[in-house]
């Protein structure tokens, strides 16, 4: 197609091009249509917001065992500890103090 061609096509049309292969006029897809409209935001759906944890009840800290139970006054000798989101927070940036 030439450039004017290109400029003139229906707007119910699109061109597809992928690396590798021959372009592609199609029609395009009307995502108003989706069957999954209702989980968007046109849906009416609340906005996805990235990194929101609603349903969360613990924290998990990935460091050796000894360097927190030092810390612990109330250590009972459990397998596991349960620290707040506060705690992982405070022992976080005292560790970035120490360095």
């Amino acid at each position: 197609m030439t450039p004017d061609e290109v400029r003139m096509m229906d707007n119910r049309y699109a061109l597809l091009f992928i690396r590798g292969e021959r372009p592609v006029k199609d029609l395009k897809y009307d995502i108003l249509k989706n069957p999954n409209l209702s989980r968007t935001v046109d849906g009416g759906a609340d906005p996805y917001v990235h990194g929101k944890t609603d349903i969360a009840i613990a924290d998990i800290a990935l460091c050796r065992p000894d360097e927190i139970m030092s810390e612990m006054t109330d250590w009972q000798g459990e397998d596991y500890i349960l620290l707040s989101e506060t705690e992982v927070e405070e022992l976080h940036d005292e560790e970035g103090k120490s360095q």
